[in-house]
């Protein structure tokens, strides 16, 4: 093929090409002639498989126009699939309230998912949850939840009946494999770690420790230890379950964080100049601190023997904030010491609805003197 030939049967299509002919298989530079925009196209596409010439405003017209009905046509599309519109048709791509036609329920469906197949109703085909059913499944499971039913794949603040402890299973996960509990979870786990005397010394000393007495003779009780890097005398000491888990070792060479396992709070601070709140969880002193010294103000805190459960209900505030539609208050280079997501503007959202909540919540008052 000649480079006149191609660039003929491009000009039959509607295009012309702005460069010399690179190939058959590859983008040409061709200048629509019907809305004068430049788009590549494949020779071979546009000729031999019959693709359109201009991927650009052509192509955009051509599939607003494949789409756009008048409301009469699109209630029809609906009512042949088994949906009554119940509201004036919005268009194919957003969201068009319909009832079931065979069971009553009403459902936000798109009209260009109906079109394709996705037009199904999960209430009669038995998918649906009501808030009561999916709370007697996490109690027949020993987990009390603690706020509405949230969706079968979102976390769901729930406390352990069989322990106590606060987390955030979902419903899917409880109803395919029953009882979740990181707590409860735990004491199997350090029940499966426990090791001889031998085993126990190697996995401490796989994180440079060198123990200074006998082992306890559980995974949970400290050992007390010596670090074999700086020589920091670890007294109480780490237990062989955290060693054997996620924990580096000594808590003088390794990098600061919090630490799930020891007591810790939920604070709610305040800053004036940038009128924001902000929500978090610490188990030392300093992070705070650290907040304060950049003109935040503890306005509430509430204390947990174990900083996990500080984190449960730091996560369910999130969610419940963010779920109004509410946005951050900062960015990450506002906040020396991090915590920007978890912020919202006081224009948003008042400090005492939020302190009301998270009370509502824990079911109990603030460990220390609320602050307006």
């Amino acid at each position: 093929m000649t480079e006149d030939e191609a660039v003929k049967a491009m000009l039959d299509r509607g295009t012309r090409p702005q460069e010399p002919f690179p190939g058959t298989q590859l983008p040409w530079k061709c200048r629509c002639l019907t809305c004068n925009e430049v788009s590549s196209p494949r020779y071979n596409d546009v000729v031999n498989k019959g693709s359109g010439a201009c991927n650009r405003t052509c192509r955009s017209r051509k599939i607003a126009a494949k789409l756009t009905r008048d409301g009469a046509t699109a209630a029809a599309v609906m009512l042949d699939w088994g949906w009554d519109p119940q509201e004036d048709y919005p268009g194919a791509g957003k969201q068009w309230a319909a009832r079931c036609v065979h069971c009553g329920v009403i459902k936000p469906k798109k009209l260009a998912h109906v079109q394709q197949g996705r037009g199904g109703c999960t209430n009669c085909a038995g998918r649906d949850v009501t808030n009561e059913a999916a709370r007697q499944l996490m109690s027949k499971a020993d987990l009390e939840p603690l706020v509405g039913y949230p969706g079968s794949l979102q976390p769901w603040l729930c406390r352990c009946l069989r322990c106590g402890h606060v987390g955030n299973p979902t419903y899917a996960k409880v109803r395919t494999r029953g009882h979740q509990c990181w707590s409860c979870r735990s004491e199997k786990i350090a029940d499966a770690l426990r090791l001889d005397e031998e085993e126990a010394i190697a996995s401490m000393l796989e994180k440079a420790l060198d123990p200074l007495v006998p082992y306890p003779g559980s995974t949970e009780l400290p050992w007390k230890a010596r670090c074999m890097t700086c020589e920091t005398v670890l007294d109480p000491g780490p237990t062989l379950h955290n060693i054997r888990g996620t924990q580096r070792g000594c808590p003088t060479c390794a990098e600061r964080g919090i630490n799930p396992a020891k007591p810790g709070y939920l604070y709610l601070v305040v800053h004036e100049a940038h009128q924001a709140l902000k929500w978090g969880i610490a188990n030392i002193e300093q992070r705070l601190t650290q907040h304060v010294s950049q003109g935040w103000e503890l306005s509430a805190r509430w204390d947990f023997d174990l900083t996990r459960d500080a984190w449960a209900f730091e996560r369910q505030v999130k969610a419940w904030v963010r779920g109004q539609g509410i946005a951050r208050a900062l960015e990450a280079d506002e906040m020396k010491y991090g915590g920007h997501t978890e912020t919202a503007l006081l224009s948003d959202i008042s400090l005492q609805l939020v302190r009301n909540y998270i009370g509502s919540l824990i079911g109990r008052s603030s460990d220390v003197p609320p602050k307006a």
